[in-house]
């Protein structure tokens, strides 16, 4: 532990024990602020860094203020405005002590290990303990977490967006949530779709690069939402099939998606023949 003006700086090492880590987290002043960086003296150890809020109603930097040289100054006629010196300075130092967000094993929201590059390590760190789980987000001083947006997340809410963006409804129009159950319903076998990697086939007429077509059926009986395949219009052109082997290929897949989303737990209705089927309900709780 080592200290410089209002900075204290805390080393941790891989295998520390966490009741020594809260313990010496507990002797610096309350209210300070935490944040985090990797050690340069040891690549697996961790630099908690602390910033104690100076007394008063509004922090002050501890760094002395920069001015730029006289000559530096341009010359004009107008007045030159003033700014209340504090008035950017409390805003940089907020700024300045934004914590970085990073993966942490916690038991009962208590941090017990990390910080971590990605889920897998910090899952990984509370795999002896059923009540360790990994979350992502920002150290706090009393051990806690403040929990954000994981990366991981976002990039899969960004990929199903995608392929969401490519289903039409019965009008024409994009699927909403919202219009009525079966519409519900055709985005929850999207989701289902995608999270099983299957690409979604793009009915609006853009892209036309082939997948699984999920289309509301609110006049079939019973109402629900067809499911069928459409190849790539490329498949000809590589020759290696003939037409007839290409022509089985959206019943072979059709019956595929069907048997996937059955084990899913959603409820299948198979059609006439293995072209197209029915999705009639989502999986139940």
């Amino acid at each position: 532990m080592t200290s410089s003006g209002d900075r204290h700086r805390l080393t941790v090492l891989p295998g520390a024990d966490p009741g020594d880590i809260r313990a010496a987290v507990a002797a610096f002043q309350p209210g300070s602020y935490l944040t985090f960086r990797h050690s340069s003296r040891d690549r697996d150890a961790v630099e908690l860094v602390f910033r104690s809020w100076p007394d008063g109603d509004a922090p002050v930097d501890a760094d002395e203020p920069t001015t730029p040289a006289a000559a530096w100054t341009p010359e004009v006629a107008e007045r030159v405005a003033e700014v209340p010196p504090d008035l950017l300075r409390t805003v940089r130092v907020r700024h300045d002590r934004t914590p970085v967000p990073a993966w942490w094993t916690t038991v009962f929201s208590t941090i017990v290990g990390g910080p971590w590059a990605d889920r897998h390590d910090a899952s990984q760190a509370g795999a002896d303990d059923p009540d360790a789980h990994a979350v992502y987000g920002c150290a706090q001083p009393d051990g806690t977490v403040a929990a954000r947006p994981a990366p991981d997340q976002l990039s899969w809410e960004r990929h199903l967006s995608t392929h969401l963006d490519r289903l039409r409804d019965d009008d024409g129009g994009p699927i909403r949530s919202l219009r009525d159950d079966v519409a519900m319903l055709a985005l929850q076998v999207a989701g289902a779709l995608v999270a099983a990697g299957l690409p979604l086939a793009e009915t609006g007429g853009a892209e036309p690069h082939g997948g699984a077509l999920v289309v509301p059926a609110r006049h079939a009986t019973p109402t629900g939402v067809a499911i069928g395949w459409a190849t790539h219009p490329h498949l000809p052109a590589l020759g290696a099939h003939s037409e007839a082997t290409a022509a089985t290929l959206p019943d072979v897949m059709g019956y595929a998606l069907a048997s996937l989303l059955g084990a899913l737990g959603f409820r299948i209705q198979r059609g006439a023949g293995t072209r197209s089927h029915l999705v009639t309900a989502a999986p139940t709780t």
